[in-house]
């Protein structure tokens, strides 16, 4: 093996090979992060580093998974407080260091992949996970995201499940996989959506494409109801960033010239109780539904 100055290692396999001693372990170049485990003092405090730690203590086998997962593919998806580091291990029972989730499970070979020197469960994998096992709202946030980067929907969700038999958590999968639309774009977005809809709306179409009367393209709505002409824009810009808010009143003025009705909302906002909830009522009722 070689030690990397970019990922943790495990002492005892340094000094087997003769790379190190534990002396020099014991020393200014290497910290201790649990055990067995080292990096050195270069390396910077990230979570990918946190999830490198407790795959390299966890032995060569472990996988990578649940909200980690979501993690190492690049996704901002994790509620809030952030979860523990998560890793998928198939022998023996082990005692994780702090902070460190520790799941027994045999995984076929063919939900990971290795990614970086690291094995890792595969998007549509992860989406099983969570979809069984966490909470609700926090779980289509994750297949919402896992499926646009890995091209799989609802359906596809379903079919995966039925191929790894019945488990736990597999009527709250196909409730997940009923309710994610691949198209949403952040989770404020699809957050929206589902509270509009647990409020008995109408369910709103992501990424809508608006178009005059002639068929041109005039702007993409994060949420919107074509046949009334609402939609829903999230605002979650910096306030500073004035070339592309110029953008988007440019393109909230077009939308209005074409009829549209739209609610701006912010993060602020949707984080208020029934707000976006009674927004969006009221505007539908004002264009002829009954709700």
């Amino acid at each position: 093996m070689a030690i990397l100055p970019n990922r943790p290692f495990r002492g005892s396999d340094a000094v087997r090979c003769g790379e190190v001693t534990w002396q020099i372990l014991k020393g200014p170049r290497y910290r201790h992060v649990a055990y067995d485990t080292y990096v050195p003092v270069t390396l910077e405090d990230t979570p990918r580093t946190t999830i490198m730690v407790a795959a390299t203590w966890a032995g060569p086998t472990a996988v990578v998974s649940g909200w980690s997962a979501c993690l190492w593919w690049g996704l901002d998806v994790e509620p809030r407080p952030a979860p523990p580091t998560e890793v998928t291990v198939s022998g023996r029972r082990m005692r994780p260091p702090p902070g460190t989730v520790v799941h027994h499970a045999l995984l076929p070979t063919t939900d990971v992949v290795e990614e970086d020197g690291f094995r890792v469960t595969t998007r549509l994998r992860t989406a099983y996970d969570l979809a069984r096992l966490a909470p609700f709202e926090d779980a289509v946030v994750a297949v919402d995201a896992l499926g646009a980067t890995g091209g799989f929907d609802g359906p596809d969700l379903e079919r995966f499940a039925r191929e790894r038999g019945r488990s736990r958590g597999s009527r709250r999968l196909v409730r997940v996989a009923e309710a994610m639309d691949r198209l949403s774009e952040s989770p404020p977005e699809t957050r929206a959506r589902l509270r509009l809809v647990a409020a008995g709306l109408p369910r709103p179409r992501c990424q809508y494409v608006a178009r005059d009367h002639r068929g041109r393209f005039v702007a993409r709505v994060d949420l919107g109801w074509p046949e009334y002409r609402v939609a829903i824009e999230y605002d979650g810009h910096d306030h500073t960033a004035d070339d592309r808010r110029g953008r988007d009143i440019d393109r909230i003025e077009a939308l209005r010239r074409l009829g549209w009705t739209v609610i701006v909302m912010t993060k602020t906002q949707l984080a208020r109780p029934g707000w976006i909830e009674r927004r969006v009522r009221e505007e539908l009722n004002a264009r002829g539904a009954r709700l």
